[in-house]
């Protein structure tokens, strides 16, 4: 081989090195996956607070009424689910606000998916909201459970059956097979049991078996007095009482099963974030091996989410 030919070939040898290294420098780095997600179903919600608005990555209005922010009864993208400021003082309309800033205070670092569900009128009256606009609420949440990394579900909305039979509990089967599908994906979905004090029934949707129903807990460490009971279906008890914001700004003392609902499923993402191959079934187990029994005045009985013993003992 001549001198020639060798150099041209050292040179190509070359090129190829410098080549193979440079496409490995500039290629592409995999993008991060989203933290897992919260997504809180309600009335509506203060997204200028900014605790609120630094812990939003997706917002979506569904509702019976043509009242989105769009004027129509789907919206979807920044601004879905935020309230106008005609109606930041309307009567009820605060409590998505104040739900959506106690899962922040709970769990800091937690990232909510905000969906609208209950509607308000310009005059603050509520609308009615009917089992159909629930079922696409689910159906929404399940065709975005992979693109936004859904961990979790809170509803902290419900209502009581008038039912007097022992199968109190209504039955939706669509809205039933949702919720079951989102749990065998390791997706929970939270409801409160509702706060009628009633020791025998609990609210819909928390009474249908494959959701998680929390009860409430009162400053007394026992299950308080307005929780709706029922010991079959409850699942765990949470704290009933936080201090919340509300929209425009200022504060307040929120209290009820929609707060134990919200600070359940924050316990719930907090563990599922620091034990990541934790399956549902596993967290549910941990929580129930972790939790003391409480009662109420009655020696009524359920299991607490302990969060501290249930980190302490990973």
């Amino acid at each position: 081989m001549s001198v020639l030919a060798s150099t041209i070939a050292g040179m190509r040898l070359l090129l190829s090195i410098v080549l193979v290294v440079t496409l490995g420098v500039y290629t592409p780095a995999k993008a991060e996956p989203l933290p897992k997600s919260l997504v809180l179903i309600d009335t509506g919600f203060d997204t200028s607070i900014e605790m609120i608005s630094k812990s939003v990555i997706f917002e979506s209005c569904i509702m019976d009424w043509s009242m989105c922010p769009n004027s129509t009864t789907f919206q979807e993208g920044t601004g879905a689910a935020t309230i106008s400021s005609s109606l930041l003082t309307a009567p009820g309309i605060s409590h998505g606000t104040q739900m959506a800033s106690i899962v922040i205070s709970t769990n800091p670092a937690q990232k909510t998916i905000l969906l609208r569900l209950i509607a308000y009128n310009s005059r603050g009256q509520r609308m009615p909201t009917s089992e159909s606009s629930l079922i696409q609420a689910f159906k929404w949440i399940v065709s975005k459970r992979v693109e936004l990394n859904i961990g979790a579900v809170a509803m902290a909305q419900g209502h009581h059956s008038l039912s007097t039979s022992k199968n109190y509990c209504p039955r939706v089967t669509v809205l039933e097979k949702l919720i079951s599908d989102l749990k065998l994906n390791d997706v929970p979905v939270f409801f409160p049991t509702g706060n009628a004090g009633n020791k025998s029934r609990i609210d819909w949707p928390a009474c249908i078996p494959a959701s998680i129903a929390i009860g409430a807990i009162d400053a007394k460490g026992q299950i308080a007095s307005y929780s709706n009971y029922d010991r079959t279906l409850i699942d765990f008890y949470a704290p009933g009482t936080a201090a919340a914001l509300l929209p425009g700004g200022g504060s307040t003392t929120a209290t009820g099963t929609s707060v134990s609902t919200v600070v359940a499923a924050s316990y719930w993402l907090k563990l599922s974030e620091l034990k990541p191959e934790m399956k549902l079934a596993d967290i549910s187990q941990h929580f129930r091996n972790t939790g003391p029994i409480i009662f109420d005045s009655k020696f009524r009985f359920g299991r607490k989410m302990d969060i501290e013993a249930a980190i302490g003992s990973l």
